[in-house]
């Protein structure tokens, strides 16, 4: 637990429970300067000195620190921290020989400074979440300036088969953060991004023309959403009756997508300059909305929707760190307002 934060003297007993026994038994072996992953914890907790006069009133109101790895290894998807960080990848500031391990009381600080993403299925997925803790002192996420936290970018949606069918709609895009602690303080460093999947663009409608012969033209492909995984251009259409005309009348498909940039709606088909089906819509990024595949004789498809930069459960409220700790990027810039939050983390 963390130590009292006023009140009666001070012993080592009360120290030791907190930061364990050090060798020699003295003030002066608290003293302690770590750095983690580029992060540097001057002093075991804020306020307590690292290098000069230490004292048992310094350690009023004190906890112990400890890291959580969310920066080793390669890419990472849907990572939730408490469950699948906590128990093997964490890093404690001071001796870890000589105190045990604990959430209760603890400031526990998850360390990213890597890329992480989401999936497709659902809007409320999140590429990294905090999960949910057993009552620490404070949770903090600390993005470096390699953190990358991306939502999953829609697909694009097929398009019409002629007069078929109609266009297919786009996949909305899924979310980056996800907040699940009451309290959390998110600090996002210079050269760091938290970024929503974008939708894919809606398929185009197809085209038919009857009055020399019954000609018909399938609908574009849409592009593909801005993400991590990025979405993939969708489909062009294939017109499935009538006088067909040597694939000409099928439609392009779209183009996929990149992490940061939004992917092309295909063409439409030409059946004999007699008929033709629509472009695909453009997928969404940073600097456009993903688009409807426009009406011909069949209807296009809906663009898909973007997830959110930032998720929090239902209840749950957060803050941003200030100064040089909310230099990085946040993508759509409205969600850098905690106020503006999603709610529903999955």
């Amino acid at each position: 637990m963390t130590i009292k934060a006023s009140g009666t003297q001070l012993g080592f007993q009360e120290i030791e429970a907190e930061f364990g026994a050090q060798s020699p038994r003295s003030l002066g072996s608290y003293r302690h300067t770590q750095t983690v992953n580029g992060l540097t914890f001057n002093g075991i907790d804020s306020g307590v000195p690292s290098s000069g006069e230490i004292k048992f009133s310094d350690f009023y109101g004190k906890s112990l620190n400890i890291v959580v790895d969310c920066f080793s290894g390669g890419d990472e998807f849907r990572i939730n921290a408490k469950n699948n960080k906590w128990n093997n990848n964490n890093i404690v500031i001071i001796n870890p020989s000589t105190v045990s391990k604990k959430e209760q009381g603890t400031k526990i600080t998850i360390r990213v400074n890597k890329k992480f993403g989401s999936d497709k299925s659902n809007q409320q997925h999140c590429a990294l979440r905090t999960g949910t803790w057993n009552n620490p002192a404070q949770i903090i996420v600390d993005l470096g300036s390699s953190a990358e936290i991306y939502g999953a970018g829609g697909d694009g949606g097929r398009g019409a088969n002629g007069t078929s069918s109609n266009g297919f709609d786009g996949g909305d895009g899924t979310s980056g953060l996800g907040i699940e602690h009451q309290g959390t303080v998110i600090n996002y460093r210079s050269g760091s991004l938290i970024s929503a999947g974008f939708g894919g663009g809606g398929g185009g409608g197809g085209g038919r023309e009857t009055s020399k012969n019954d000609r018909r033209a399938g609908g574009g492909g849409g592009g593909g959403g801005a993400g991590f995984p990025f979405g993939l251009g969708g489909d062009g259409g294939v017109p499935q009756a009538g006088t067909r005309q040597a694939n000409e009348d099928i439609g392009e498909d779209g183009t996929n997508a990149t992490e940061n940039t939004a992917g092309v709606g295909g063409s439409g088909g030409d059946n004999d300059d007699q008929a033709g089906g629509q472009k695909g819509g453009d997928g969404g990024d940073n600097e456009q909305t993903a688009g409807d595949g426009p009406d011909d004789d069949s209807q296009g498809g809906d663009a898909g929707t973007n997830g959110a930069a930032i998720r929090k459960s239902s209840g749950v409220s957060f803050t941003f760190g200030t100064g040089a700790l909310d230099d990085g990027e946040i993508r759509p810039s409205s969600f850098a307002n905690p106020g503006n939050a999603a709610t529903g983390v999955a």
